[in-house]
């Protein structure tokens, strides 16, 4: 989950809708429903009230997700995860990740890698092969208020429009999101499902699934009490922790310095 990744609004499946009116029209048709001195199918009825009924409420779970997406991003808390990565041939690795966020605050540490917002500073940091933070530090050049509107917004492009790239659909607190428009290397893959935490709003679960491997990020504990130590960055020649697998990811090191502007 990039730092300063994610999406208000919008949520046409009008297109769906279209699609689903003019394929119960053909059918109608096929079985003798009748039609207007034009030639027209008659569109009225079970099924088109049907159509009508499932756009609408696509576009009531598209909001809610939007919604709650939002949430996430503006909320306190301290996530700790367990992210297992698996393969098209079965095999894969398992991490640990870990956000922890009060706002404008916000550290996440996920493969091998952290990246943290403390005040107006930005602060990214890589674990070298001898399992050492190498780190940089630049200063946030954007709210992170801002950065979140920014996200919400391009996240609901993704499902809005007269073609959205992804329809929504609600389970209690989850949402799964499934690819409806052809895209090469779609952002949440070619299906995904994220589920909240009723109380924090912050995110406990996020499937991903992509043609090259499937992501799970599964929370192992939620908590909304926040103190300073979870926000603060390592330093450079901190020792990184011990992943399950018995090792962490190497990454390479981040140059001498940053221009990251988004902080968040």
């Amino acid at each position: 989950m990039p730092f300063g990744v994610w999406v208000v609004a919008g949520v046409a499946v009008g297109a769906l809708a279209t699609g689903a009116l003019i394929a119960s029209g053909v059918l109608d048709h096929e079985a003798g429903a009748p039609t207007d001195p034009t030639g027209q199918v008659d569109g009225s009825g079970d099924a088109g009230d049907q159509a009508a009924d499932e756009a609408e409420q696509r576009a009531e779970d598209a909001a809610d997700f939007l919604a709650a997406f939002e949430r996430s991003r503006l909320g306190t808390f301290v996530v700790e995860s367990t992210l297992q990565r698996t393969f098209p041939g079965g095999e894969g690795f398992t991490a640990e990740s870990s956000v922890a966020q009060d706002p404008p605050d916000r550290l996440e540490r996920s493969l091998g890698s952290v990246t943290a917002r403390l005040g107006p500073e930005v602060t990214l940091c890589r674990v070298t092969e001898a399992n050492l933070y190498r780190c940089v530090t630049g200063r946030a050049e954007r709210s992170y208020r801002g950065l979140v509107a920014d996200e919400v917004e391009a996240l609901a492009t993704y499902l809005g429009g007269e073609l959205p790239l992804y329809s929504v659909t609600a389970d209690g607190d989850c949402f799964d999101l499934d690819q409806v428009r052809p895209l090469p290397a779609p952002p949440y893959g070619t299906s995904a499902r994220f589920c909240f935490d009723d109380d924090t709003g912050a995110l406990t679960f996020l499937r991903i699934e992509r043609d090259e491997a499937v992501d799970v990020t599964e929370a192992t504990s939620v908590t909304a009490d926040v103190r300073a130590g979870d926000l603060r960055p390592p330093e450079t020649g901190d020792r990184a922790p011990a992943q399950p697998d018995g090792g962490v990811v190497p990454n390479e090191d981040p140059s001498t310095t940053t221009t990251e502007s988004d902080g968040g």
